[in-house]
């Protein structure tokens, strides 16, 4: 954002903010997030020490929500934001865009072999994580049952939406207790996971800096590094179709507009029906060429436009202060981080066996233990392989899906 628009701009946002009246419209709203994100994504890649951490990230997620809390933002911004964010569904029109438009884009051979060969190394990480976990947890003194269900089980649930709230609904239907208790404690366990990951993604894009072989640069698969970079002929194409372009945005929200209808239907969560939807789509050939090439380029534009703005919005709307600070204790943080350091360092140890780099297989195994599509945009931010988009999705959909389920058999079975 060139320093004179962005003075001008924040000249008119202190304007709208003066006089207490801010309109939620999107044209509006691009200016104050754009002045509101930017400069915390600025500050965030160029502290030292904080940039090696993903400080863009944690900077435009967690100052935000601190600022709510301590009631440092200014209400009427707050309330503005608020508005956009929950009338526009801002978060799932970034996922659709990053999520099918990098599959998409991408071969068809590498997406299959992605989605496919992550599966087994992720069981293997999230059972290895769930050890380590347990055994921290109770070297702390904490209750073994307390350990599995209410801390090592949401960390690596998916989220909120697909995990929290099925565990919490599952968990008070079983124990006959209260539902808004239950998720209470889960959401800062889910909150806290998605933070130590956040932490960890920026460590591995450090490493991946200093140490050039263990990284694919946003590749996963060692096989693949032919595919990486779009040849001249097809980057010209690109560049001079717009129509492609528009062809391919309409294309994506029509496919999260099917996955919506179909999750009324048949009671299943969207995002995991889109991406399906998107999977079977490229693998059966019937996306046309164009649209492949217009869809790399709506993934490239959300990916580099409207990343730090949306973890502005999610840190305002989405991230509680209040509740992730208190639960804040040497036990439970010291599990969590565990938990999530093992996710990471397991998806790091069995990359070459799996014929992975070792920078991306551990980022997307610490995508396990992210806070849903808002956790993986951040994660995958903070790393700068916002690329590995679908297979992250698939870690944390899938993988939450899984863990989820099993949870609330084994918990029914023990009651």
């Amino acid at each position: 954002m060139p320093l004179s628009v962005f003075l001008i701009a924040a000249v008119c946002v202190v304007v709208f903010i003066i006089r207490g009246a801010i309109s939620s419209d999107l044209c509006i709203m691009a200016v104050v997030l754009a002045v509101c994100s930017y400069p915390l994504a600025e500050i965030g890649h160029r502290v030292p020490g904080l940039r090696s951490i993903g400080g863009a990230v944690i900077l435009n997620t967690f100052l935000p929500s601190a600022m709510v809390f301590y009631g440092l933002l200014p209400h009427a911004l707050e309330k503005a934001i608020g508005v956009f964010y929950k009338q526009s569904n801002f978060l799932y029109l970034f996922v659709t865009a990053v999520v099918v438009g990098s599959i998409f884009a991408m071969d068809r051979k590498t997406l299959l072999a992605n989605m496919l060969k992550i599966l087994t190394p992720l069981a293997i990480a999230s059972v290895a994580a769930g050890a380590v976990g347990m055994i921290v947890g109770l070297a702390f003194g904490m209750d073994a049952r307390h350990v599995l269900f209410f801390i090592l089980v949401p960390t690596m649930a998916g989220g909120v939406g697909e995990g929290a709230v099925p565990l919490a609904i599952g968990y008070a239907a079983i124990t006959h207790g209260s539902e808004s208790d239950i998720i209470g404690g889960l959401l800062p366990i889910v909150a806290m996971a998605n933070i130590c990951a956040v932490v960890i993604a920026g460590l591995l894009n450090s490493i991946g800096e200093k140490k050039p072989a263990l990284s694919g640069n946003g590749q996963l698969l060692v096989a693949n590094f032919e595919s990486r970079v779009l040849d001249p002929e097809r980057r010209a194409v690109l560049l001079s179709d717009p129509a492609s372009v528009a062809t391919a945005g309409l294309a994506l929200v029509t496919l999260y507009a099917v996955s919506s209808a179909l999750d009324h239907v048949l009671k299943f969560p969207a995002p995991l029906i889109m991406l399906f939807l998107a999977v079977v789509l490229k693998v059966t050939k019937l996306i046309p060429s164009g649209m492949e090439q217009g869809a790399h380029w709506v993934y490239r534009f959300f990916a580099t436009a409207c990343t730090y703005p949306l973890m502005f919005c999610i840190g305002v709307v989405l991230t509680p202060w209040k509740p992730l600070v208190a639960a804040v204790s040497p036990a439970i943080c010291t599990t969590v981080a565990c938990t999530v350091v093992t996710l990471a360092g397991a998806g790091f140890a069995m990359a070459r066996y799996f014929r992975m780099y070792p920078i991306e297989a551990s980022m997307i195994m610490t995508c396990h233990a992210s806070s849903g599509g808002a956790g993986d945009v951040a994660i995958l931010s903070a790393g700068q392989r916002l690329s590995l988009m679908a297979s992250a999705q698939v870690s944390t959909k899938i993988g939450g899906f899984v863990t989820v389920t099993a949870a609330l058999l084994v918990f029914s079975w023990l009651n």
